[in-house]
This record gives structure tokens, C-alpha cells and sequence, in this order.
């Protein structure tokens, strides 16, 4: 279905840097579906200095709560990439979580196809690559309760966030906005990344081995798939492996 959209400010999908503060690498993060930019919250603390975290806003929720919201992702990874794009004049890499994780490798896919510097890596966490078959039936259509059932049923967003009706209302639109957006992707095939692509699944997440695994063909520069433990929001539960993680590979390319 068509929707009009107004199209956002230019520097509506990432914040500005601190001032004075000259990083050597940026980590542009995206969050999960019905997620914003408070998920990657304390990330700078956790991280190496030489790292400038820029957590990503998509609209229609945290500052950028009237935003009108998206229902294509694609439409998303354009406006994300137009973004990002006067921000690449230094080395960079992309994290993405569930959700996020595609709109990661479609923005690192636009740069590549727009002559746009490479990341020096995309890491992928909590998704399956675009080629495999969604596991589940759409949902975004359904019913209120009968939708917010399935969401909890596949753990698909924190339980946190149902447990307050007024939230809950503030929030459906948005996960349905996002769940419409993910489930209606369908990729066309595309030449391998000319980056390092870094994939993480959930220990307790069902089928987390074989996602984590399907995006080894992905790139011409490495693979590398790594469990965590925990299930499919194990970046929220116990992230010590996770950031153990991010060090080392992020050290790489500094």
C-alpha cells in the first residue's frame, strides 16, 4: 500500500559528534524492530576511545517521534545511506540488530553501489541473510492482539516494552511499521560486499547457527560467525562476550 511520507531533515538519522572529539573509526549502529537509538546506549563506554558510536534514529519514534513512519525498507536504507554519506570521510563500520541487521548490509550494499568508501566491516547480529526464506508468516496485518501475541511469541521485541499499555499504544504503530518493512523485503541478488562481514547469533535462539552461518557468502574480504550466549536480544541479557567481540574486530580496523 502506498503511504505519503515527508521527507526527513538531513541529519535526522545520526547525531552530531561531541565537540572537539576527532575518533579514527565510526560505528554507525541500527537498531531491532520497534527499537531506536537508546538500545546502543552506554556503547561508548564499552568500546575503544578511538571509536565515535553513532547510533542510528529511524523515524517515528525517540527524537524523531513525528516523523512520519516507513513501511519499506528499502525506502529506509535510501534515506539511511544519504545520511551516512557525508560522514564516511573516515574508516567505518556497521552493526545491525535483527531487523537492523538488514538495513546494515542494504546501506553497506548502497555504498558499494554508489562508488561510496567501503566499511571496514558489517556486522550482522540476530538475522538470517537476505536469501534465506522467512521462517515465520507475516504478521503485520493481524489484529492488535492477535499481532502483539505473535511478537512476543517470536520474541520479536523486548518484553519490556508490552508489559505498559501506554507504551504499547505509543509503540504498535511503530513495530507494525517495522515488522510491514522486514517482512515485505525481497532482495534482488547482488554482487559479494568488498568488506569483512562479522555475523552473531544466540546460543538459545532456535535455527541462530544456521543464520549466522548463511551470510558466509556475503563477502570478498572474510567471514566470521560467532555464537553469543543468550537468545535472539542477547545483546540486552549478557552482552560481555558481545563487546569482547566488538573490541577485537573493531580493533582491526583502526
Amino acid at each position: 500500500m502506498s503511504r505519503a511520507w515527508t521527507p526527513a531533515p538531513g541529519g535526522a538519522w545520526v547525531d552530531a559528534a561531541p565537540a572537539g572529539r576527532q575518533a579514527a573509526l565510526r560505528l554507525f549502529c541500527f537498531p531491532y524492530a520497534g527499537g531506536g537509538a537508546a538500545v546502543f546506549r552506554g556503547w561508548a563506554e564499552r568500546l575503544p576511545a578511538a571509536v565515535d558510536v553513532r547510533p542510528m534514529h529511524p523515524p517515528g519514534r525517540g527524537k524523531r517521534f513525528h516523523d512520519a513512519l516507513r513501511y519499506c525498507l528499502d525506502q529506509l536504507a535510501d534515506e539511511a545511506t544519504d545520511a551516512l554519506a557525508p560522514l564516511l570521510d573516515r574508516p567505518y563500520a556497521l552493526f545491525g540488530h535483527s531487523m537492523g541487521a538488514s538495513l546494515a548490509f542494504e546501506v553497506a550494499q548502497r555504498a558499494q553501489a554508489r562508488g561510496l568508501p567501503a566499511p571496514a566491516c558489517l556486522i550482522v547480529s540476530g538475522r538470517a541473510a537476505p536469501h534465506l526464506p522467512a521462517r515465520d508468516k507475516p504478521i503485520h496485518a493481524l489484529p492488535d492482539e492477535l499481532f502483539l501475541d505473535e511478537v512476543m511469541r517470536m520474541n520479536g521485541t523486548p518484553p519490556e516494552v508490552l508489559e505498559h499499555p501506554e507504551l504499547v499504544k505509543l509503540m504498535l504503530p511503530v513495530l507494525r511499521a517495522d515488522f510491514e518493512a522486514i517482512e515485505s523485503y525481497r532482495p534482488e541478488p547482488r554482487p559479494p560486499l568488498s568488506c569483512r562481514i562479522v555475523a552473531l547469533g544466540g546460543s538459545e535462539e532456535e535455527g541462530g547457527a544456521e543464520a549466522t552461518a548463511s551470510w558466509r557468502g556475503y563477502s570478498t574480504c572474510g567471514f566470521r560467525g560467532e555464537m553469543m550466549p543468550g537468545d535472539h536480544f542477547f545483546l540486552n541479557g549478557r552482552p560481555e562476550s558481545l563487546f569482547a567481540l566488538l573490541n577485537e574486530e573493531l580493533g582491526r580496523a583502526l
